[in-house]
């Protein structure tokens, strides 16, 4: 991999990424966890705006073949090649970076584990599938912490102790709305719903690349409107140090997922491997949502069923090609599908 860049969103107020659905009176409606297409969204509509494009809601614009070359399309991320989002902190100067915690990770007492490897036959969506399983029976409770800071990650890839964590520097609050009438700034009869939101103390997202091209378009913004609501973040760029996506030396291998991936096979790949690798166990969360909001209809796109972040495949043995296990996830232009390498044992 080339040279990493770390794209920072500090956002100036309150973010939303809510469900794509449509209000009903008297709804709570979630503000999830965002994917990759509302920060894509951000920075392109950015950058029309720096090239002197005029946008109108609800109307596709015409491009010529230059610009959309370089933000891309639906289809097409163009130069802008970014893989996240992820969270940070920063205090005093410092930024931690905060990334999925495995799904195989467990608690035995005050101690950070991972599920070792049990050879036996699980059938999954008809394949034949090993165990992942915790070898104790007492004082075992499953990691509450959703997080696992860089340096922490490069402690369990070198197989020293590491620790998961909860960030503190934002917080989830509720919000009252009121939906307004189409063309009209008046409420609508009944239309008063709650919406959850990211209240970020220090810090917020960032998203990374390895395309020195995304890190020169990006260089031309100083910020974006994201989210619901379109709230302003300041966008800055720095290297970023943390080798996370290096090859590890061990003889049982596994891959975390770090960015939701969409499988043509649900949960795994076709036949149940990444290339010419078999996938002998899955530590796996639920299944998420991935949609996006189609700008010129002012609709929700459809709806795609997407593996969660940090569910964790245990291999047969290390892949040939990295590119070759990014590329079985649709979207992986647009940042699906990446993952990190981390040890287990039987």
């Amino acid at each position: 991999m080339n040279e990493l860049y770390a794209v920072y969103f500090q956002p100036e107020d309150w973010l939303a990424f809510r469900e794509n659905r449509r209000f009903n009176p008297g709804d709570t409606v979630k503000s999830v966890f965002p994917s990759p297409f509302p920060f894509y969204g951000a920075v392109r509509t950015a950058l029309l705006k720096k090239y002197g494009v005029k946008l109108n809601y609800h109307q596709k614009v015409d491009l010529s073949r230059d610009l959309i070359e370089k933000i891309g399309d639906e289809n097409d991320p163009g130069m802008i090649r970014l893989f996240g989002p992820f969270l940070y902190s920063e205090q005093h100067g410092e930024k931690k970076h905060y990334f999925p915690a495995p799904k195989n990770v467990y608690k035995h007492g005050s101690v950070y584990k991972i599920m070792r490897y049990f050879d036996t036959e699980v059938e999954l969506d008809d394949l034949k599938l090993g165990l992942a399983w915790i070898p104790e029976y007492d004082n075992v409770q499953e990691a509450e912490e959703k997080y696992i800071e860089a340096r922490e990650l490069i402690k369990l890839q070198s197989g020293e102790s590491f620790v998961l964590c909860n960030p503190e520097n934002f917080e989830i609050e509720s919000k009252l709305g009121v939906a307004l009438e189409k063309s009209q700034k008046k409420a609508q009869e009944g239309m008063i719903y709650t919406m959850a939101f990211y209240r970020f103390k220090d810090g917020g997202f960032f998203m990374l690349t390895d395309s020195q091209k995304t890190v020169e378009e990006l260089s031309k913004i100083d910020g974006v409107f994201l989210g619901s609501k379109q709230r302003w973040c300041s966008l800055k760029i720095e290297s970023f140090s943390h080798n996370i996506f290096k090859r590890i030396e061990s003889k049982e291998i596994a891959i975390e997922l770090i960015t939701p991936a969409i499988y043509d096979n649900g949960i795994v790949p076709k036949e149940g491997r990444f290339g010419e690798v078999k996938i002998k166990a899955i530590a796996a969360g639920k299944k998420i949502a991935i949609s996006g909001w189609d700008y010129a209809s002012g609709k929700p796109k459809p709806i795609c069923q997407a593996v969660s972040p940090g569910t964790v495949y245990y291999l047969e043995k290390i892949p040939e090609d990295d590119e070759n296990i990014i590329k079985q996830s649709f979207y992986n232009q647009f940042g699906f599908g990446r993952f990190v390498y981390i040890p287990f044992k039987s």
